[in-house]
């Protein structure tokens, strides 16, 4: 297995919630893990990108995510509220009609930027050194008592529709409260003053929108003190936070070794005692700044497929991820993975992982339960091709050709089968 060193930033250190239906005309049934639903996926539209707001364009691939993520969409804070009672809702207008036109689809906006208007420390004095539209510094008036210039544009937010009728509250059911708040140019204050100006913001958040999910700030790597500390400041002060929410990318290192800090997250939330609370790593990719896969070809395109089904079947049954987002979608077009990405899709939606993967070597196997009801397992070889030799109940395997929804071949009982770097998934009769 590779091991690059580490070139981000988030990466430079090595309760279960139910509800009924979404309110008015959005049907997009709630994430899960027992089983998984399309809602356990999601896509992001970079501002600017060949998708989202600023074409007024869907995304065109064949595999559809049943939720998208706002984030990076042109629908910030700062996007949005560029002055005290000045707001600009163009591109919301946008992705609220996109997203009314593609039922049934979930949304999950995530908060950050802190207007310059606003701000404790000035723009151009961000660590990125480009970033002159918003700060990571807290809101000038914000007190214990949180910033009212930030309430009033979480109300109007989540009291908002288009034009065309197609309202927040109806269509953004699930709120990630910051975006990797643990980088000061995220967030420059402390713990306790995010704190102080999210427990109000929920309670807006959760007056104006029917059946709110909300997910705590998302750390990224080297964030664990941070969200440990965020943890106890929401047990002790009141929990604010239905899911867990995290960000982790594979950064050249294979999904085997990567799931080491996925594995450093979820400890941090059962350590709190957050043990039955959902879990979601809602920002993934191969790197943050490129988007693209370093291996080879075969081990990129088996990439994808191993990063997903690690985390879905880590703990099993309840215990694996409620989400499992990508950034930057248009990547999964450039890198010709759309085939690998719905394949995928279709082989985990209405399954349910019985356990963790578990390894022999470098030989992983996942068992599950398929939407029919039938026993599977999902088998790859981390280092390359080898021999597999299933257990008797197995009738046939489905493996990726490079087609949408891959193929199925038949073999005999304990019939001996090539295993590689792409996963096949073995099944039995129901």
């Amino acid at each position: 297995m590779r091991s690059l060193a580490f070139t981000s930033l988030c990466l430079a250190i090595v309760l279960s919630v139910s509800f009924s239906s979404y309110a008015g005309t959005s049907t997009a049934v709630p994430m899960k893990s027992h089983p998984i639903e399309v809602t356990d996926w999601s896509f992001e539209c970079v501002n600017g990108s060949s998708c989202g707001a600023s074409t007024d364009t869907w995304i065109t691939t064949t595999s559809q995510p049943g939720t998208t993520r706002l984030w990076d969409a042109g629908v910030t804070w700062s996007d949005m509220n560029n002055g005290s009672d000045s707001y600009n809702w163009t591109n919301l207008d946008t992705w609220l009609d996109l997203v009314a036109a593609h039922q049934p689809t979930a949304v999950i906006y995530t908060f950050g930027h802190v207007p310059c208007f606003i701000t404790s420390v000035a723009c151009n004095q961000n660590a990125n050194g480009d970033s002159k539209y918003w700060s990571g510094g807290p809101p000038t008036d914000l007190t214990s008592k949180g910033s009212d210039t930030f309430n009033a544009y979480v109300t109007q937010l989540t009291q908002h529709c288009s034009a065309a009728g197609n309202c927040v509250k109806d269509y953004i059911k699930y709120w990630e409260l910051w975006n990797e708040h643990n980088l000061t140019h995220y967030w420059s204050g402390s713990v306790t003053q995010m704190y102080d100006m999210l427990k109000p913001a929920v309670a807006i958040i959760r007056a104006n929108v029917s059946g709110a999910i909300v997910s705590t700030p998302a750390i990224c790597g080297g964030g664990n003190a941070w969200m440990t500390s965020w943890l106890a400041t929401e047990n002790s002060q009141g929990k604010l936070s239905d899911y867990y929410g995290f960000h982790t990318y594979l950064y050249g290192y294979e999904p085997e070794t990567r799931m080491n800090e996925v594995m450093s997250f979820v400890a941090i939330k059962n350590d709190a005692g957050w043990t039955t609370t959902p879990w979601m790593n809602t920002e993934t990719n191969f790197s943050v700044e490129t988007n693209v896969c370093t291996s080879t070809v075969e081990d990129c395109d088996g990439q994808i497929v191993r990063w997903h089904v690690l985390q879905f079947a880590y703990q099993g049954g309840g215990g694996g991820a409620f989400h499992v987002g990508w950034y930057n979608w248009p990547s999964i077009s450039s890198g010709g993975y759309d085939t690998y990405y719905y394949t995928m899709m279709q082989w985990l939606s209405g399954s349910t992982f019985s356990a963790s993967c578990s390894s022999s070597g470098t030989i992983y196997t996942c068992p599950l339960t398929e939407a029919d009801g039938s026993t599977a397992l999902i088998v790859w070889n981390s280092s390359g091709n080898s021999s597999y030799t299933p257990a008797s109940e197995y009738v046939d395997y489905r493996s990726f050709n490079g087609t949408y929804g891959g193929t199925k071949t038949t073999i005999s009982s304990g019939e001996e089968t090539t295993i590689g770097l792409i996963p096949i998934m073995f099944e039995t009769t129901k």
